[in-house]
């Protein structure tokens, strides 16, 4: 057999076997005897045969592809980077199910319904992953009434259920204002995204929650939301303490917002050690700040969040019910951001308590 590409005929034909078996005996049909299947397995290996996935689109309408959906100035020069980590466990999950993933980019200019209803319309993929999800989102809508297989990273809060994998953030704010307060601190910002964004609202909550159990008044002027990039978060946070001298701790919304909040406290001549200021922020992605300033981190590995997209993708699509295949993973915190180095140094099991 060379030159033509293998396929079950010419398969079949090398064994003396019929169509029918080799093509049970590639999928570990119980009908088939085990000397069968490890024969059959070592010739396709030995002869690079590898599925016609035009041929079984053609039969049975499935792609064996998956979609992400990739916001793109999420990845831009001020964005979170953690979707590329994100995206490489997520293929390696879904590879040995027989799936390969797809990208598809979000531009600026596009609606969030625009490029999940294009796999959709156009059968790109047979299940889609997408991100930054709203209280309703319209693409979990849409994904429901069209009874096509999604996995949101985010909770909604539709009442049909459906696939989710989501941070724990309103545990990890609670967790982050009562530290806080423990620690003296009366005056707390909270920095979050515009958007409407349903973790928002938990970390909202999560936040009014320990105001409340640490005794401390709700203020309004605490709150901020905005453009979290670096240059957004720095020009809002120099504002902000202009504003109000007051304040003596801020909790950054995402990773680049960590780096924002130093560059203006940096600018307003403010200091974390010299006048006792608290910086708290998340984010995915491990680093070591080149900061002297003291951070406290809220870390959530994004190549574990891809790990586990992967799991609900492949148990979807094998049938298992969306309401079992729901997680809320729970943040790490790192007291100091500038001994954090690596994701493989920092003890997950040290996770914030669930409130």
């Amino acid at each position: 057999m060379t030159g033509a590409r293998a396929n079950l005929r010419t398969l079949a034909t090398h064994l003396g076997l019929s169509i029918s078996t080799v093509s049970r005996a590639l999928k570990d049909g119980p009908e088939v005897r085990p000397e069968t299947i490890k024969r059959v397995k070592e010739a396709a290996s030995r002869f690079g045969y590898v599925p016609n996935i035009g041929g079984i689109h053609l039969r049975t309408g499935r792609t064996f592809k998956v979609c992400s959906i990739l916001y793109a100035p999420e990845v831009g020069d001020y964005g979170e980077p953690g979707f590329l980590a994100q995206v490489e466990t997520l293929s390696n999950g879904i590879e040995p199910s027989g799936y390969n993933l797809l990208v598809l980019a979000q531009t600026g200019q596009q609606t969030p319904l625009e490029p999940v209803r294009k796999v959709y319309d156009q059968r790109l993929a047979d299940a889609v992953v997408f991100s930054r999800t709203t209280p309703m989102d319209e693409r979990a809508r849409f994904c429901l009434e069209k009874d096509f297989p999604f996995v949101s990273f985010g909770r909604t809060e539709l009442q049909t259920p459906h696939a989710f994998v989501d941070h724990d953030d309103e545990s990890a704010v609670f967790d982050a204002v009562m530290t806080l307060a423990r620690s003296g601190h009366r005056r707390i910002l909270l920095l979050n995204p515009s958007g409407g964004f349903n973790y928002v609202g938990l970390r909202l909550r999560g936040y009014r929650r320990a105001l409340a159990e640490a005794g401390l008044p709700w203020d309004e002027s605490l709150v901020y939301q905005g453009d979290l990039s670096v240059r957004g978060t720095r020009e809002a946070v120099k504002l902000l303490l202009l504003r109000d001298s007051s304040i003596t701790a801020i909790i950054c919304g995402n990773q680049m917002s960590i780096v924002g909040t130093l560059e203006g406290l940096l600018e307003s001549g403010r200091d974390t050690k010299k006048d006792g200021l608290s910086v708290v922020g998340f984010g995915g992605m491990p680093f070591l700040t080149l900061s002297e300033q003291h951070v406290t981190y809220y870390y959530q590995p994004q190549s574990r969040v891809g790990t586990v997209l992967a799991s609900h993708l492949t148990s979807l699509l094998n049938g298992k019910p969306a309401e079992d295949l729901q997680t809320v993973l729970p943040y790490a915190r790192i007291d100091d951001l500038r001994l954090f180095r690596t994701q493989d140094e920092v003890d997950l099991t040290r996770t914030t308590p669930r409130s």
